[in-house]
């Protein structure tokens, strides 16, 4: 499609126009006329984009790709006008004029001599540039008016698209409330229960066992099976539980990786291995140990030894081949402890897998009934409250949804998005139109799917199918990060600046829309509204690659064949390559290069210098996880476009002084897998104006630079260089960093105390904040400044102040109990590790209106004895305390809580009796504490009373 080329090339020449006016002197009018002419056949091009796919129209075919490779050339000219004109600007001063004589004989001389030395400074090269750029738009304009004339010619008229409006006279459920249903999947429910769970006796496996969800693609199977996955009964029965989605050209030893990284993270190992290390490390979302495997040379036995003695359930979702099906029934043991392999394939991959005495009978899926389909389709319309159509039009829509879609459920889910955000009944029976004449000849099959994901593609606005077919460069079948994504949109110039808005609160618009629209789906989102994760079904990804490929938006490369044109390459996605280098030779029109080997790739990956992008001048994104990468090459300061530098790639050894010479630069993502020491980066490069996310292992200077009024995200720095004094007063090395929202320090010890309150007291906006060290300031819970503060972790020892470490009084002076509600009401989630506080600081806790998740691990509390009061909206709660023994939680505390996990408390006594009385409790998770497991036994166990309504207990050693 030429929408997203023209699309581009508009955003240039507003970025071009936005340059200085000295820059633009002879050049302005001829890139207007570029724009408006540009503008036009944005029109145009939309409609013919849609009529290329339905009609298969060769004439338009022809216009659309001219079109397309028109605005190319306009990038390309634009892209190298502003290269050239920025290298100019980062030149060195020349030396100076001669001085002016003081004899009147020689001024005449003097005079030609500064005209000699400024000419090709001032003029010659800044009229060489223009000129060519005039020229070049000239010329790019004339091959417009041909294209214009040729479609005059062979009579490509304009035909408007449906004018569907934006609003909706309909009740439509919120972005959010699109959660995965099964409807009409009763039946394989209870199959798979009674499989999973050994709960027929007659056609019981006790030994491991293999169960499969068989059907064609977009049937539901990976929904059905995600549903009992996290029922209470599985998640009751089974100790572990993995789900691993496998990716095309996958292999085995990353498969079992994967498998035993999970494993691993539910396991604990030996109290000595638990350490602030891990601590700092510790992941969000569980009690996460480093997996290890990437100290285990055989993974196959490691995965077979964690496995050993444990009743489990291993998920395979995709086609797996025999390769991989050897590998993994080799390293799962077998004890006849009703451990099960789940498998969720097609007809192809269960034939591969073949069935033995231990194998179940497939459930196979089939298509949804005329009833079913239009309940799935009112629920993704109208969301679960209940909403449906009007009375005398449900009838008809009734019939209409399945003769469209023929019961199959992506296909139903898809067309809901593009209906919930249109008129009813007018924009429905418009949409409906278009499809209706083709369901008689099929819409139900493959091709019929696809001409849905058509249409709502065709239907999405100008600024999001830019971000939807850049979803083509993520990995097939897993999930996405949502802040890296949104970071790329902005870097690659997809998102409009909005008033009152970051460009990333945009973005991040732009995600939830696409949500809504049901071509996106969502993965996980946090306390506060923001998207965390986002997936992409398979059909919906293959349809985006398919498009981007035609459009030549991005190109998919993996280890099976080469670019086929790597002179035209704009935009390149590596996927399962062994050498990055070896993709091609050079990449003249790159702008964009996203290389992700996923989480399951092996540690040591191959070596590259990233040598293969020198020719890539136009480099605007470089976006690579899994490349053992050591050091970044001298010439990317030349690469002045880019925008966005991302590198997940081992152990970086050093950064070149020439990366200060990236004055566009957004986002600087740098990490290891395997840990790095602190980076040295050159003091110029923190005064890039452009800087808004930092995320590296720097040594920050004693103070940033003046210009960084647009950081936002400063994470992994230490503060090597503050100084405590500076002038007889305190500095505040981030006092420039005014709109920073989310800072994580390192390092910290005492002698930063001063510098860090009085950047803290100066960042209004900070709503997420991790501080590490020897020494952290009390005054994190006192500074009225951090009203904003959503999300804290501390890790290492909280100040004291002249009382003793455990002295209460001391803590409340300190910190006002009640006044900590009125400082903190935004305050969600909070972790701690070594902080050593007391009671009376606990009790401070209690007092936080807002807080709904608590971690409190090895050393965060002082003490043997511990009670709750308060506790409002907490419904997280986590406690890895090994020294406490009693905690006592008061009547009402805690009202909310819905999670509770305990981890090594092995000398804690008893529950707390108020655990009974708490309504909202979904789970209790206990981690290697064999004394209290035995004491919440259902027959004998003294407190199995107070947490016998929980649906969910799980007891993991």
């Amino acid at each position: 499609m030429a929408e997203t080329a023209i699309t581009t090339v508009l955003a240039k020449v507003a970025e071009l126009v936005a340059w200085e006016a000295a820059v633009l002197l002879e050049v302005g009018d001829d890139v207007r006329l570029l724009r408006d002419k540009l503008e036009w056949l944005h029109t145009f091009i939309r409609d013919a984009d849609r009529r290329r796919r339905l009609r298969d129209d060769e004439f338009v075919a022809v216009w659309v790709r001219q079109t397309r490779d028109v605005a190319f050339e306009a990038e390309d000219a634009l892209d190298d006008f502003l290269h050239r004109a920025g290298r100019q600007r980062r030149r060195p001063r020349r030396p100076s004029p001669p001085l002016a004589p003081r004899s009147a004989n020689a001024m005449a001389w003097w005079r030609c001599s500064v005209w000699r030395w400024r000419l090709p400074r001032c003029v010659g090269l800044q009229v060489a540039l223009r000129h060519d750029l005039s020229a070049r738009i000239r010329q790019i304009r004339k091959r417009l008016d041909e294209i214009s004339a040729n479609r005059a010619a062979y009579h490509i008229e304009h035909a408007p698209s449906p004018a569907w409006a934006a609003s909706s006279a309909t009740t439509l459920a919120a972005w959010d409330d699109l959660e995965e249903c099964t409807v009409g999947f009763g039946k394989y429910s209870d199959m798979l229960r009674e499989q999973l769970l050994d709960l027929d006796a007659a056609a019981a496996v006790p030994g491991r066992a293999l169960v499969s969800i068989v059907g064609e693609s977009s049937i539901g199977k990976t929904t059905l099976a995600r549903k009992v996955y996290q029922s209470p009964e599985v998640r009751n029965h089974f100790e572990i539980r993995t789900w691993t989605v496998l990716p095309p050209n996958s292999r085995p030893a990353n498969v079992l990786r994967d498998i035993h990284t999970q494993a691993s993270s539910q396991l604990r190992r030996s109290a000595s291995s638990q350490g602030q290390t891990q601590a700092a490390a510790e992941d969000s979302n569980g009690c996460c140990d480093r997996p290890a495997s990437g100290k285990e040379k055989d993974i196959s036995n490691a995965l077979f030894r964690n496995l050993t003695g444990r009743r489990y359930l291993v998920v395979v979702d995709g086609s797996i081949s025999v390769t991989d099906w050897n590998s993994l029934r080799a390293s799962l043991p077998d004890e006849g402890n009703g451990s099960r392999v789940l498998l969720v394939t097609d007809s192809a991959g269960l034939e591969v897998v073949g069935y033995g005495p231990a194998s179940y009978e497939p459930i196979e899926l089939t298509r949804l009934s005329p009833e079913n389909t239009y309940e799935v389709f009112r629920r993704r319309v109208f969301g679960h409250g209940g909403g449906d159509c009007p009375g005398r039009h449900k009838s008809r829509y009734y019939q209409d949804v399945f003769r469209i879609t023929r019961g199959l459920p992506l296909s139903v889910v898809v067309l809901a998005g593009v209906l919930r955000s249109k008129e009813l009944p007018a924009e429905w029976d418009q949409v409906m139109a278009q499809l209706l004449p083709a369901s008689k000849n099929g819409i139900g099959n493959g091709a019929g799917a696809r001409r849905i994901m058509s249409l709502a593609f065709d239907d999405l606005p100008h600024h999001l199918k830019s971000c939807f077919l850049y979803l083509a460069a993520m990995p097939e079948s897993g999930a996405v990060d949502a802040q890296r994504l949104v970071r790329l949109w902005v870097a690659e110039g997809f998102v409009r600046p909005r008033r009152g808005s970051t460009m990333e609160e945009v973005a991040q618009g732009y995600l939830k829309e696409l949500i809504s629209r049901c071509m996106v789906q969502l993965v996980r989102k946090d306390e506060f509204g923001a998207v965390i994760q986002v997936s992409v079904h398979d059909r919906l990804h293959a349809f985006a690659q398919d498009e981007a490929q035609e459009a030549c938006f991005v190109e998919t490369h993996d280890s099976t064949a080469d670019v086929l044109a790597p002179a035209t390459v704009r935009r390149l996605a590596v996927q399962s390559l062994h050498d990055l280098g070896g993709c091609c030779n050079a990449l003249p029109k790159l702008r964009t290069i996203v290389c992700d080997w996923g989480a399951a790739t092996k540690p040591t990956a191959s070596a590259c210098d990233l040598g293969f992008l020198h020719a890539s001048k136009f480099l605007r994104v470089i976006d690579i996880h899994g490349l053992d990468l050591r050091k970044l090459p001298n010439e990317i300061g030349s690469m002045i476009h880019i925008r966005y530098l991302g590198l997940q790639c081992g152990q970086l050894e050093k950064l070149p002084s020439t990366i200060s010479k990236l004055v566009n630069l957004q986002s600087l993502i740098l990490k290891g897998r395997n840990g790095v020491g602190v980076l040295g980066v050159t003091a110029a490069f923190w005064t890039i104006p452009t800087l808004r996310h930092v995320v590296a292992p720097f040594a920050l200077p004693g103070s940033l630079g003046d210009a960084l009024y647009s950081l936002q995200t400063l994470h992994g720095v230490q503060p090597h260089g503050w100084d405590t004094r500076r002038g007889g007063g305190v500095c505040n090395p981030l006092g420039r960093a005014t709109n920073l929202r989310s800072l994580e320090l390192s390092g910290l010890t005492a002698l930063h105390a001063g510098a860090l309150t009085a950047a803290l007291e100066s960042l209004d906006l900070l709503v997420h904040l991790v501080l590490q060290g020897e020494s952290l300031p009390r005054g994190v819970f006192s500074i009225p400044s951090l009203r904003r503060l959503q999300s804290l972790r501390l890790v290492g020892p909280i100040e004291q102040g002249s009382g003793s470490a455990g002295d209460e009084e001391e803590e409340e002076e300190d910190v006002d109990v009640d006044v900590v509600r009125y400082i903190r009401p935004n305050l969600t989630r909070l972790s701690m590790w070594g902080t050593m506080v007391g009671q009376g600081f606990v009790g401070m806790l209690g007092e936080l209106p807002s807080l709904a998740e608590l971690t409190l691990m090895w050393g965060a509390y002082d003490g043997e004895r511990m009670a709750f009061s308060g506790f409002r909206s907490l419904q997280k709660l986590k406690l890895g305390l090994p020294e406490l023994e009693e905690w006592a939680v008061s009547a009402g505390a805690m009202a909310a809580l819905a999670r509770l996990t305990l981890l090594r408390c092995a000398e804690l006594r008893v529950l707390p009796e108020a655990l009974a009385g708490m309504k909202e409790l979904e789970e209790v998770v206990l981690y290697s504490m064999p004394k209290m497991v035995g004491r919440i036994k259902e027959e004998g166990g003294e407190d199995h009373h107070k947490i016998k309504h929980v649906p969910v207990i799980q007891t993991i050693w």
